[in-house]
């Protein structure tokens, strides 16, 4: 079981990883997982990771399998600290991210890494971008001269701390259900299909915020439960990634997201990376509303810090599993924008 320790601390991350594919120079993706869903839900992608000349490695957030859990102290910040507390927490969780990056850099001598965040993963990597003048000197380096591209997939406003339009609907803050039903119905809901209006309109009144395509069946709908549990932990996402879904959260998770994509200075201290935001068309409300957010600050921004966007059509939230050749296809294709 492969893992990856953090200088000076007992703290280890466990990871998949594809191996070197045949060619000599290559490309390496590391891969942050999101909510409840951790690093096996990107199986799919692996037996083509080598045919197409690339090295997946995707890695487990700490309270995930393998991976060094949370303190009890570390748990109280997340569910009742002070926006201080919480803010050290989550950029001391960056540093890790970022240092555990650089170590697995080191260890195989990757020289071109992309850095890929999927869908609540995504507040982990901008926590990693904001915690670059905060790293070791020799982790900044090995950054610098590797991570050559970020990539943001299928993220929710939660994760980047935008609030939620009006008449918004989660199922992790459903009132009618019990704290116990919402992580499955969760599960259910961001897994289906959802036909919008119209996304081009930029419109919150065109977003469809409860009603699955009944056409198409869930990703996982079929799927045994002994092997859905397999890439699954509702106990390590209810210890903090649903607490840091919540309110308290998004002013912090806002400013690490402004510093990581919008602060000149955070991009020059990467060497200006490419910057590419992936979203898939059948996606749930919240990752329409993310990419109107940061597509309309990107703008703002006068091309001072430039990203890249893909619509996926009719791609849901799961595109590493129900179009996984597509979905490998569209991250390889995010270097060469």
């Amino acid at each position: 079981m492969p893992t990856v320790t953090i200088p000076n601390t007992s703290l280890q991350f466990f990871y998949t990883d594809t191996g070197a594919p045949a060619t000599e120079e290559y490309a390496t993706y590391i891969i942050v997982h999101g909510h409840s869903y951790h690093a096996a839900v990107f199986q799919r992608l692996s037996p083509l990771a080598n045919e197409r000349g690339v090295r997946l490695i995707c890695v487990n957030r700490r309270e995930y399998p393998g991976s060094t859990p949370h303190t009890a102290q570390e748990l109280k910040v997340y569910a009742s600290g002070s926006h201080e507390e919480r803010a050290t927490l989550l950029r001391e969780e960056g540093v890790n991210l970022a240092i555990c990056a650089a170590e697995i850099i080191q260890k195989y001598a990757l020289s071109s890494v992309t850095l890929v965040g999927w869908s609540l993963g995504n507040t982990f990597t901008m926590a990693v971008m904001a915690s670059i003048m905060s790293l070791p000197v020799q982790t900044q380096l090995r950054i610098q001269a590797s991570i050559k591209g970020i990539i943001i997939w299928d993220v929710p406003i939660e994760a980047l701390g935008i609030p939620c339009p009006p008449d918004f609907y989660l199922p992790l803050y459903d009132p009618e259900l019990t704290p116990e039903a919402r992580g499955p119905v969760f599960s259910k809901w961001v897994q289906s299909y959802f036909n919008h209006p119209d996304i081009s309109s930029h419109d919150p009144a065109q977003l469809n915020y409860r009603t699955h395509d009944p056409s198409k069946r869930r990703t996982f709908e079929d799927l045994p439960p002994a092997q859905f549990q397999e890439m699954t932990d509702h106990h390590a996402s209810d210890k903090c990634d649903t607490i840091l879904t919540k309110p308290p959260f998004a002013p912090i998770i806002a400013a690490l997201v402004e510093q990581a994509l919008f602060n000149p200075d955070i991009r020059s201290a990467w060497n200006h990376p490419g910057v590419s935001y992936v979203v898939g068309e059948a996606n749930p409300w919240s990752m329409h509303f993310a990419e109107w957010n940061i597509r309309e600050r990107v703008k703002e921004s006068n091309g001072k810090t430039p990203i890249s966007f893909t619509l996926l059509e009719g791609v849901n939230h799961f595109g590493m599993w129900d179009n996984p050749a597509e979905m490998l296809d569209v991250l390889i294709g995010c270097n060469k924008v």
